[in-house]
C-alpha cells in the first residue's frame, strides 16, 4: 500500500491535518492489517473510520472534492442508496439515513442543485422508505426520493452491450439522465449473492430484478456493472449483518464504523468484502468482474488509504 510521508498526504490532506486527525495513524492500521501489503496503483480506495456518521460523511466529501469531485457542470446528481427493506437503521438492512442526509446536504453546499434518490424497494415503498429513516433524511436535506414502484414510465430500456447474460434492462430513467451518479449501498450478507455491496446495489435501479435471480445472479450483477459505472462508490460499512441478509434482522452484527470510498466500484467491493471474507475472489461476481476487466479486484494492485474522520 502506498502512503505519503511528507507534504500532502492521502487524499490531498496536509501534514497538519494528518497530525490533527490521525490519518493513516496506528489506531487505523490495526483494524485491517491484511491490507497493509497492498501495493501502489492508479486505483485508489479510502477506508474512512469513525463512529460519528456526520463526521464520516464530511471527511468522505472532502476526499471526493480533493480527488476530482463530481465532475464539471453537474446540476443533477442521482444517488443510489439501499432503501429496500422495512427495517430500522440499527438493523443494517439499508444505508444509514444520517449518511444519506449528510451526503445530500454536502452536494447542495457544493453547488449541485438537484439530488434525486430513486429506489425500487423489495418491501412496500412507504414502509421501507419510512422505517429506514431514508425518506425523512432525503426530505430534510432537500433531496427528492423517487419511488420506482409507482410507475413503469420511470424506467427506460437500455442495451447492455458487454453483458453475457444480461443484455438489456429497464433502468430507472433518473440514473440514465443524471449529470452524474453515485452509488451508496450498505455492506451486508446476502443469501443468494453472498454479499450486498456496490455492484449488487444496482438491482434496485432496474424494473425486473427477478430476471437476475433466474439467469445467473452473479453474472447479471457483473454484466450490469459494465453499463452502470458511478462517479463514486461509497459503501456504508458502519454496521454490517454477517448473516440472514439481505433483510435480517441478524443476530450476528459487526461494527466496523467504516465508509469505503472509490471511483472504482469493483475495487470498493473488493476491499469491503474483506470485512466478511479473506479473499474477494470468493465472491463469484467479483471474480467475474475481474475476468471481464470491469474493475480492480486484486488488493495488491490498489493504493488503499486509511483515514480517521
Amino acid at each position: 500500500m502506498k502512503t505519503a510521508d511528507s507534504g500532502m498526504m492521502s487524499g490531498g490532506i496536509s501534514r497538519r491535518e494528518f497530525i490533527r486527525t490521525g490519518v493513516l495513524g496506528a489506531s487505523m492500521l490495526a483494524f485491517q492489517p491484511a491490507l497493509l501489503a497492498a501495493g501502489a496503483s492508479d486505483t485508489e480506495v479510502w477506508m474512512i473510520h469513525g463512529q460519528d456518521k456526520k463526521a464520516l460523511m464530511a471527511r468522505c466529501l472532502l476526499i471526493i472534492d480533493r480527488n476530482g469531485g463530481f465532475g464539471r457542470n453537474v446540476n443533477n446528481l442521482a444517488l443510489k442508496v439501499n432503501a429496500a427493506w422495512a427495517r430500522t437503521p440499527e438493523e443494517g438492512a439499508n444505508t444509514h439515513p444520517d449518511l444519506v442526509s449528510g451526503f445530500i446536504s454536502g452536494c447542495h453546499a457544493a453547488g449541485i442543485r438537484q439530488v434525486v434518490v430513486p429506489e425500487n424497494p423489495c418491501s412496500q415503498a412507504d414502509q421501507a422508505f419510512t422505517r429506514s429513516g431514508i425518506a425523512a433524511a432525503v426530505k430534510a436535506a432537500g433531496g427528492n426520493m423517487i419511488n420506482l414502484q409507482a410507475d413503469a414510465g420511470l424506467f427506460v430500456k437500455q442495451a447492455i452491450p458487454e453483458g453475457r447474460r444480461l443484455t438489456e434492462a429497464q433502468v430507472a430513467r433518473a440514473f440514465v439522465e443524471a449529470d452524474t451518479v453515485v452509488n451508496m449501498p450498505v455492506a451486508k450478507h446476502h443469501g443468494g449473492a453472498k454479499l450486498t455491496l456496490a455492484m449488487k446495489n444496482w438491482m434496485g435501479a432496474v424494473q425486473d430484478r427477478g430476471f437476475w435471480h433466474r439467469h445467473d445472479l452473479h453474472q447479471c450483477i457483473a454484466d450490469f456493472s459494465t453499463f452502470m459505472k458511478p462517479r463514486w462508490a461509497i459503501i456504508d460499512a458502519t454496521r454490517i449483518m454477517l448473516s440472514r441478509g439481505p433483510q435480517g434482522p441478524s443476530d450476528e452484527m459487526k461494527y466496523p464504523d467504516l465508509l469505503v470510498l472509490s471511483r472504482d466500484q469493483v475495487a470498493a467491493d473488493a476491499v469491503a468484502s474483506t470485512l466478511f471474507h479473506d479473499d474477494p475472489l470468493s465472491i463469484p461476481y467479483l471474480r467475474m468482474a475481474q475476468e471481464m476487466g470491469i474493475g480492480t479486484v486484486a488488493l495488491e494492485r490498489m493504493t488503499i488509504h486509511k483515514v480517521e474522520a
